[in-house]
């Protein structure tokens, strides 16, 4: 009887570290995870510690192949949130910083001082200068943490993304490398050649030599052994670009992903790149011949993070009630969900989240669902954004993640877009798109919660979107102290 082969998956999330294994035909057969919340010290800070977050996932890692059986392992594929960063001493393996997170701001100052303009950045990484990305975080890292300046001058430190960092724990420290879908978030990749930049790392004062390896996405990433069983690493790549390698996106097309953060991407096509002021340019996950495609990215600062800081606030629900309440609304807030600041095609940090529209009738059914549809409308923001600047949208739109379970939101998407959703049933896109890049599979086929149409009268659409506008332009006239 012939064994069947498994790929395991390892997602390293921002709230927490989760494997898969995962057959040839795109099933899950088993799961591991463990919750993982960076800490928040202050205001806009957050940071995860390097070991904690290590263990955290090599123990998902471990426990799912005690599970299947490491000899049923075909190949092993890493994914992880992009901006995130590690700073370590390849001498001890010891992180030698906090692990900023991608939502962490506090190099603000870093990014405004680095001497290149936001112009170049653009058209060299496709990215902006933003305390967000990598390079600006690297800078602060070694202006504050004698121990990373230590290891630098020693010749000893190593900076790259969380994927990175897990691969050469994997490897015990023999591959030291990272895929071009990542190496971009640091804010120091020449987006045409794949290369790192001179120019950028002189720009931020970070040294070449600590930065990894650039490989395609799938390529040779080194062995993990467990119990004696070697497991090839073939696949390194973003957590956005492996939803987009499950969706499967034609050059016209897009999706969404509503996670922690919410990103509208639109595939570009793959012979040059395409810079639009107000988008990213991004890469897609590369084959072992290193082609991507270009992808236009929009992302929303906060979606999933809009709903827990709601119930930070006290506005506590269970999330099976989500639809219920907002269909129960009477008269949802406006609601600005800046957290951090605003994503696409703003890219306005100095917002902070904004609520109107209360009043003593107002209940919680109106603050849920005024947070969900905020998230449609900053989605639906870059939809405009894209149509108006020449990048019509092409058939449905793909739709996935977390927050996709909502009906309720999904249709308020359709309203405002006034064009069909392809709801994915699979919310697991991000670790069955590394997956299907480690099987080395044309296409997994996406079992579909249904089209989602829009329901609402077109004109309407417009005046619900219009008032949107006005919303959002009474808070940039009218700041939050």
């Amino acid at each position: 009887m012939k064994t069947e082969k498994l790929i395991v998956a390892l997602d390293q999330g921002t709230s927490g570290s989760r494997a898969f294994a995962v057959a040839a035909d795109g099933s899950i057969r088993a799961q591991k995870s463990a919750p993982l919340a960076p800490c928040r010290p202050g205001e806009g800070l957050s940071e995860y510690d390097a070991q904690t977050l290590l263990q955290s996932q090599l123990g998902v890692l471990n426990d799912l192949l005690a599970e299947v059986g490491p000899q049923q392992v075909a190949a092993l594929a890493v994914t992880s949130q992009r901006s995130t960063i590690v700073l370590w001493d390849k001498q001890t393996g010891r992180a030698v910083a906090p692990v900023l997170s991608w939502e962490d701001g506090r190099a603000a100052a870093e990014a405004q001082q680095a001497d290149i303009s936001q112009e170049e950045i653009h058209s060299l990484t496709g990215l902006y200068k933003t305390p967000y990305f990598s390079a600006p975080k690297i800078a602060w890292c070694l202006k504050h943490s004698p121990q990373a300046a230590a290891a630098l001058q020693a010749g000893q430190l190593c900076a790259a993304p969380v994927a990175s960092y897990l691969i050469w724990h994997l490897t015990k420290g023999n591959t030291f490398a990272v895929d071009p879908t990542l190496a971009q978030r640091m804010l120091l990749l020449d987006i045409r050649s794949q290369k790192w930049s001179t120019k950028l790392c002189q720009a931020f004062g970070v040294a070449e030599r600590c930065l990894p390896d650039i490989r395609p996405s799938v390529s040779d990433y080194g062995v993990y052994e467990y119990q004696g069983v070697r497991i090839p690493i073939t696949v390194c790549l973003g957590d956005q670009q492996a939803s987009v390698a499950f969706m499967q996106l034609e050059p016209g097309q897009a999706c969404i992903n509503y996670g922690t953060g919410a990103f509208l991407l639109y595939n570009a096509g793959t012979e040059k790149p395409v810079f639009l002021p107000g988008m990213l340019t991004s890469l897609s996950a590369s084959g072992p011949d290193g082609k991507s495609a270009f992808l236009l990215e929009g992302p929303v600062n906060a979606a999933g993070s809009a709903v827990q800081w709601l119930r930070a606030q006290g506005i506590t629900f269970d999330p099976a009630e989500t639809d219920d309440l907002c269909r129960q609304a009477q008269h949802p807030i406006w609601f600005l969900p800046a957290l951090g600041g605003l994503g696409a095609p703003y890219w306005d940090f100095s917002f902070s989240p904004v609520a109107a529209g209360l009043s003593p009738r107002t209940r919680r059914a109106d603050w849920v669902a005024g947070v969900l549809r905020a998230i449609a409308f900053l989605i639906a923001d870059i939809a405009a954004y894209l149509q108006a600047n020449g990048f019509p949208i092409s058939a449905s739109i793909s739709v996935s993640g977390g927050l996709a379970r909502s009906g309720w939101l999904l249709q308020t998407q359709a309203d405002l877009l006034q064009r069909p959703l392809r709801a994915i049933q699979e919310a697991e896109s991000t670790v069955l798109g590394a997956a299907r890049l480690a099987a080395a599979v044309p296409a997994w086929h996406a079992a579909e919660a249904g089209n989602v149409l829009p329901k609402l009268p077109p004109e309407q659409a417009r005046q619900l979107y219009a008032q949107w506008r006005a919303f959002v332009e009474w808070c940039r006239k009218f700041p939050a102290a």
